[in-house]
């Protein structure tokens, strides 16, 4: 499979698509632009917020249009429609030279996101957790490149990718209070396929990885760990992908164009979709 460009704008860092399937739109970030997309498939429009700090991930708020944004500031709400920041909490206000990548939201509503260095080189990155009531749980510490999650339909396994250990890693997972335990590495990618990034789940439990540098997304069974799919993106720097679309059987995938040049790669940076054959799950929300 092969996927194809949907659409192309300025970005560096492109990550994090969401599904709004009330509004049918796919919100979808550039980092390091502290941009927030908003992408009509149906008429091709993107319509664009510039924020002006790093976004490391968005997710849905339960009512209304608003996200829960995991910024360069910490957790913020934002309303796309009166265009304001409400402050959160900001558990990295004393480290300056990190920000947060990657984030999703849990069955119940809670907010996962990950942080790390600015140039991830050193384990000092962290994975927190906030509940609905504004409460900040750090769950994993140690981290150099926090990335991907998603959750087991069953709602008793969660998936984690910290990217330089090539591992997709599944940690038990206890719904009603949001406790987690290391049980097993689930997947195993070779250096030379890139790296493991951001990560979305289909309807039959198979998740889907996107690898930095290589170009490609690979399907994965997480209990055998056996590749079941490979979609090949034409631009190396593959980022996230997520299910999308009225029937959720569109795969969005987001791409970066760090240290590229239009000359170089004229697709670096581009949104491209991939009808792969089988259905996603609709993205859980904020306090939900």
């Amino acid at each position: 499979m092969e996927a194809t460009l949907l659409y192309k704008t300025d970005t560096k860092l492109g990550e994090g698509p969401v599904w709004n399937e009330r509004r049918q739109l796919l919100s979808w970030l550039d980092i390091l632009n502290g941009r927030l997309h908003e992408y009509n498939p149906v008429t091709g429009e993107n319509h664009t917020h510039t924020l002006g700090m790093y976004i490391g991930a968005s997710v849905l708020r339960p009512g209304g249009n608003g996200y829960v944004l995991a910024t360069y500031e910490g957790f913020i709400f934002y309303d796309p429609e009166a265009l304001t920041c409400t402050p959160i909490v900001n558990p990295k206000a004393h480290q300056p030279r990190h920000r947060f990548n990657d984030g999703k939201c849990d069955p119940s509503g809670r907010f996962w996101a990950g942080t790390m260095e600015l140039m991830p080189i050193h384990p000092t990155g962290a994975l927190y957790c906030l509940e609905p009531d504004g409460t900040l749980i750090r769950k994993l510490e140690g981290l150099t490149c926090s990335n991907g999650l998603a959750w087991s339909p069953a709602r008793s396994e969660m998936y984690f990718i910290d990217s330089p250990t090539l591992q997709v890693q599944c940690f038990d997972y206890d719904d009603a209070t949001g406790d987690i335990a290391f049980k097993r590495t689930a997947v195993t990618f070779d250096a030379d396929e890139g790296f493991p990034d951001g990560m979305t789940i289909d309807a039959e439990g198979n998740l889907w990885v996107a690898m930095y540098g290589g170009g490609q997304v690979f399907c994965h069974d997480p209990v055998s760990g056996k590749r079941l799919a490979t979609v090949k993106v034409p631009t190396p720097q593959t980022t996230c992908p997520t299910f999308g679309g009225p029937n959720l059987d569109i795969l969005y995938i987001t791409t970066g164009a760090e240290g590229m040049h239009d000359e170089e790669d004229p697709l670096a940076g581009g949104l491209f979709a991939v009808e792969p054959g089988v259905k996603g799950v609709l993205p859980d929300r904020f306090g939900t």
